[in-house]
């Protein structure tokens, strides 16, 4: 990828994301409209024990398909097939243990047995369609990729809504929404893997396999613990009902970070090709150019979000307001750990790596315990900032000690991050004034601008080059 088409292809990455992804966010307000509060409370927690329970159907085994594309690339269908085969193996056990011990299970998932295997099947049906996403990128097969994420979005959104309206358990008619487009692409899979070749495994593949995606399951575990402990916590300390106006806040946060993470998906490919021929000087120009990116899109969503609250959700969530902020901030902290980590990628040093996402997570775990019951669904909030700031600031010192790691100083975290948390706080104490709001933005907006004026209008050169 060249450097004039580096922000082009991160422009088309977040508009491609942000299209596919803002199905779900356009749907959001007749989801919070038209289930009660604790069924929409309770899907949210069936979708965290979902992606947990992925992770070790699955054991990450996509994960390793990057290389494997590598080290196997005139027989990676057959390599694709085996890692199936493995999976589906792990998976029929997984679930036999996991109905011999239905009991013990239910108390911890809050859930009866009908959904604990509505959980499992949606676990390997989940494992499955990452396999076949993967088999999209690595394959470079861009179009089927988006269709194949187009087709779960649209399926889910249709289903759902039809569902919603037709039967009369809201929390039944979501699970189906999302389970049967799950079912389509885990059967279409399936077919495409086995249909000219029946042979399970290939006994060459199965060390590499556990070998490669096994160490990636404490770091993927991690962040969805990250990601879902919080919920699941709110479930048990409080009720589903205070899940429900979390994961809305959560969910709006997040927006920011759709953007930002595609922003990533651009630079890694650019960053490891401009590392590779020792051009430090232009990878410090162009990181300047999208930190700046990332402010403003951030500061953009924290201008509006209040408004966003009010569309998107009905008055019963009109309190998440209160910690949207800090899920936007742990959002910018998030793809600022990810300077230092693609740094360890680089070097294909990835030992730290769960060890930090694990450590965060336990931590995460520690402070949602003693806040929660304390400061409520804004205590689980304020224990997810300062869980990914803690693992950004581990990252970092790895980085440091072991590779001289200087891109990015602990002075240029801590700027760029006040300036968020600032206009965060700034926008939070003028929630209700949109006048004020919208002026201090303009203001800021101007600020930045004048300060980066030289930065951003070569970046529109780039972009204007890009396009051609």
């Amino acid at each position: 990828m060249s450097k004039n088409k580096l922000l082009s292809s991160s422009l088309a990455y977040t508009i491609g994301n942000l299209l596919i992804q803002g199905l779900s966010f356009i749907t959001l307000p007749i989801y919070t409209r038209v289930m009660t509060q604790e069924d929409y409370g309770n899907y949210n927690l069936y979708t965290s024990w979902v992606s947990i329970f992925t992770i070790f159907i699955g054991l990450q085994i996509s994960g390793s398909f990057s290389i494997a594309k590598i080290k196997y690339e005139q027989d990676f269908v057959n390599y694709i097939r085996t890692s199936t085969s493995v999976a589906t193996i792990f998976f029929v056990l997984f679930s036999i243990v996991s109905l011999i011990f239905h009991d013990f299970l239910e108390n911890l998932l809050g859930f009866s047995i009908g959904i604990l295997i509505f959980i499992l099947l949606q676990g390997y049906f989940s494992h499955l369609q990452a396999s076949l996403s993967q088999y999209y990128i690595q394959t470079q097969n861009t179009k089927k990729q988006l269709s194949l994420s187009f087709f779960m979005s649209f399926g889910n959104v249709v289903l759902s809504l039809i569902f919603l309206f037709t039967l009369k358990d809201d929390f039944l008619a979501r699970i189906l929404g999302g389970f049967i487009p799950s079912l389509v692409v885990a059967v279409v899979f399936l077919y495409f893997i086995y249909k000219n070749n029946r042979k399970l495994l290939e006994k060459s593949y199965i060390k590499f396999i556990l070998v490669t995606s096994l160490p990636l399951v404490f770091h993927i575990l991690g962040h969805s613990l990250l990601g879902q402990l919080d919920r699941i916590m709110i479930g048990d300390f409080m009720s589903s009902k205070e899940v429900a106006i979390y994961s809305f806040g959560y969910s709006l946060g997040s927006i920011v970070s759709i953007a930002l993470m595609s922003m990533n998906t651009a630079w890694i490919p650019w960053f490891f090709a401009e590392k590779k021929k020792g051009n430090e000087e232009l990878i410090k120009k162009y990181k300047e150019r999208y930190l700046i990116i990332a402010v403003f899109l951030t500061i953009g969503f924290l201008s509006v979000f209040p408004e966003l609250v009010t569309i998107m959700g009905s008055n019963d969530y009109k309190s998440s307001r209160d910690f949207v902020v800090l899920i936007v901030v742990s959002c910018f902290l998030t793809f600022l750990y990810t300077f230092p980590v693609n740094i360890q990628f680089f070097y294909e040093n990835t030992k730290f790596i769960p060890i930090g996402t694990m450590f965060a997570a336990g931590i995460n775990y520690v402070l949602n315990y003693i806040l929660i019951p304390r400061q409520g669904i804004y205590g689980a909030a304020i224990a997810t900032v300062a869980s990914y700031l803690l693992l950004l600031v581990f990252h970092h010192i790895i980085a440091k000690v072991k590779y001289s790691y200087n891109e990015i100083s602990i002075l240029g975290y801590t700027k760029l991050t006040v300036v968020v948390c600032v206009y965060g706080v700034f926008t939070n104490y003028f929630i209700d004034n949109l006048l004020l709001r919208w002026s201090g933005c303009l203001i800021v907006f101007l600020i930045l601008i004048f300060y980066y004026k030289k930065d951003i209008g070569e970046l529109v050169k780039i972009i204007k080059k890009g396009e051609k």
